[in-house]
């Protein structure tokens, strides 16, 4: 049971918090195990599994002064920028004004800023002018305070309550009083052009990457969606071999151990392979024997953006996949228009250690339905386009995928199906490939199609 538990001062936003879980109900979320009641202190608070964590605010007059909280969220901060690093990690500031020139002429940009509570750097998002005119604190921090409790990560409650708040509002600022409801229309933000931007560099807030400051980044080679097929995830070449026996022409080389011996050699071979049976080898990590044995791709995580030069692996022509495991996270690499973004861990997954939650089919096909309205331009003559047509970006779904929940995974709409343990704990990897081979390609047999699969489904269909 997750409690929402309102000071009496803000009461008022009790049917706003209620819209908003109503409206993620909509959407597949899960809203029965959540109450809403009165706090017994001045500050917000989210009561789940015994665990409390609490909100503060300077809509309510001094209580933000308080950093008991676990949140600090202030709209009123006449900071600058660069203030904003040297405050405690609970402070989250909301609409800091960042002017910036554009083509000679001044516009006033805002920055909302806070520290990660995990890594405790510095993050921001952009919210370029004019997206801000709708804005209504009460309405922002009520978004927060419904997404937290549908256990969003601190930054995605603040960029998707941005987003929400950035659609156009059917009251004017002047109606909205202190006893006021507020009411939206009924729809979830889901268009690119809504969403604030990540931030990845900026001095001000102490983020410096190297290899933006060096050259322009431009556009990674594309990959037609349907050219993906079923992704499978491996370690060692032999496995590699295997697979490709068997028709597939899309995998990636994950070593985990950097100080293996035969590290290099087994890349080599990897490249080797996929330039002999024209099999799209993508290494993960290691970008820089990548480029130097002139591998397809390369797979890269949300940590590596930053040690990784995007550029240098550009300008060498090799193809980019990128993880993500959130709104924040998914908005932060799209401007870099990567070659397919990898989506996960959609369940729960023993195959690496994680810090994030899995995301589930719901968050998934909200993703997807972002990730839809993202369009990268591309030339005529550039591989992968159609005539100079639009594409959006590809998408990869990783993490506990396997034959009982594959089909629910594939409805939400991604490109391609990355696999792990479904390959390595095989009893017939030919049979299994074959799976979801069909369900990709739309031979699913109709008696199972549309609902988690069994193993007795298993073996009556593919005689296992």
């Amino acid at each position: 049971m997750t409690q929402i538990l309102i000071p009496s001062s803000l009461i008022g936003l009790t049917p706003l918090v209620q819209q908003y879980l109503l409206l993620a109900q909509e959407q597949g979320f899960n809203i029965d195990n959540i109450e809403l009641g009165v706090s017994s202190t001045l500050y917000f608070q989210l009561v789940q599994h015994q665990q409390s964590t609490t909100l503060s605010t300077d809509l309510i007059p001094k209580v933000s002064d308080d950093l008991t909280s676990s949140f600090v969220i202030y709209y009123h901060s006449k900071l600058a920028v660069a203030e904003c690093i040297n405050h405690p990690i609970e402070s989250i500031f909301i609409s800091i004004d960042d002017p910036v020139l554009i083509d000679d002429k001044a516009v006033l940009n805002q920055m909302d800023i806070w520290r990660c509570p995990i890594r405790n750097e510095v993050r921001a998002i952009s919210i370029k002018e004019g997206l801000a005119d709708n804005f209504v604190p009460k309405v922002h921090f009520s978004w927060v305070v419904a997404l937290l409790a549908l256990d969003f990560p601190i930054e995605d409650c603040l960029i998707l309550s941005r987003a929400m708040c950035n659609r156009k509002i059917n009251v004017s600022r002047e109606t909205f009083g202190d006893d006021a409801i507020f009411f939206e229309p009924n729809q979830w933000a889901y268009e690119f052009a809504q969403f604030p931007v990540p931030v990845i560099e900026d001095s001000r807030l102490g983020n410096e990457v190297s290899w933006l400051s060096r050259d322009k980044l431009s556009r990674f080679p594309a990959i037609p969606k349907k050219s993906l097929g079923l992704y499978p995830v491996v370690d060692r070449t032999d496995r590699l071999e295997q697979i490709i026996s068997l028709g597939i022409t899309t995998i990636q080389l994950r070593i985990k151990n950097p100080n293996q011996p035969d590290l290099e050699q087994e890349i080599i071979k990897s490249i080797e392979l996929g330039h002999r049976y024209n099999v799209k080898i993508f290494i993960n990590d290691y970008w820089q024997l990548a480029i130097k044995h002139g591998a397809y791709g390369v797979h890269l995580g949300q940590e590596d953006i930053h040690a990784a030069n995007l550029i240098d692996i550009n300008k060498a022509g090799l193809r980019l996949g990128l993880s993500t495991h959130s709104y924040y996270e998914l908005l932060r690499v799209a401007p870099l228009y990567p070659s397919y973004i990898a989506i996960g861990h959609v369940f729960p997954t023993n195959t690496k250690q994680l810090v994030s939650k899995p995301q589930g089919l719901v968050r998934l096909a909200l993703y997807q339905k972002l990730i839809n309205s993202i369009i990268q331009p591309r030339s005529p003559d550039e591989p992968g386009s159609d005539h100079g047509i639009d594409y959006p970006i590809p998408t990869v779904a990783i993490g506990g995928i396997n034959q009982s929940n594959a089909d629910q995974v594939w409805q939400c709409g991604v490109s391609s199906l990355a696999v792990i343990g479904a390959i390595t704990s095989a009893l017939c990897l030919e049979t299994t490939i074959r799976f979801f081979s069909d369900l990709m390609q739309d031979k699913y047999p109709q008696a199972i199609k549309g609902r988690a699969v069994t193993p007795n489904d298993l073996r009556k269909t593919y005689d296992q």
